[in-house]
């Protein structure tokens, strides 16, 4: 496990709802690298880098944790998440029969307006400059699809499995598919179609795309 290192931040919060804001300056560090897998997050450190009290970083590391991005031991310390290879699998396995059963809830519920916002996602994830801004851009596209199945806890199940694995991926090589099978926009497709063994294939082709990517 890294030592902890010194952690500058380029902004101090203020106004309401402090908690989530540092959490979005936390979890902003997390998916650019500035904080490292099984790197120490101190809360002192952070709360006097950001100016507000260590009780506020205590909050938002809380929310982290619930989405898989730190690890807390009682009392000891918070490390940012860092997965072996096994448990990276096993995450992006329980995703494909999870995101399949999101997709294919979400293929009767999708509007017009639904599947356009998601093909201006996909044009995003597309026009993205690095891998950072790409994995953002598939966070959006994927939650609006989980958003639309209809089923909260599915989303929240999606949303705890995966978050971790976009911040990985944000680090990773860039082999994201842009274009054919795997990319959003072909899931787009497959969604529009309703054809539901053209979407379980478009999900497990994803699935394969982001596994090369974080298992590289």
């Amino acid at each position: 496990m890294k030592p902890a290192t010194e952690v500058e931040f380029d902004q101090r919060v203020r106004g309401e709802s402090l908690s989530s804001r540092v959490l979005g300056v936390l979890k902003d560090a997390i998916f650019t690298g500035k904080l490292q897998p099984g790197e120490a997050v101190r809360e002192l450190r952070v709360a006097r880098s950001l100016g507000v009290s260590q009780a506020t970083v205590r909050e938002a590391l809380v929310q982290l944790e619930q989405i898989g991005l730190v690890e807390r031991e009682q009392n000891r310390r918070t490390t940012v998440t860092s997965f072996p290879r096994e448990q990276i699998q096993e995450r992006l396995a329980a995703r494909v029969v999870l995101e399949e059963l999101a997709a294919l809830q979400a293929s009767s519920r999708l509007t017009d307006a639904d599947l356009n916002a998601l093909r201006e996602s996909a044009a995003a994830a597309g026009r993205a400059q690095d891998m950072h801004e790409r994995a953002q851009a598939e966070m959006q596209f994927y939650h609006l699809i989980w958003e639309r199945s209809g089923s909260p806890i599915l989303c929240r199940m999606l949303d705890q499995l995966t978050t971790p694995l976009f911040a990985f991926l944000s680090l990773a090589p860039a082999e994201s598919a842009l274009n054919g099978a795997g990319s959003p926009a072909a899931l787009v497709d497959a969604l529009a179609s309703r054809d539901p063994e053209r979407i379980r294939a478009e999900v497990r082709a994803a699935a394969e795309v982001s596994s090369r990517s974080l298992l590289s």
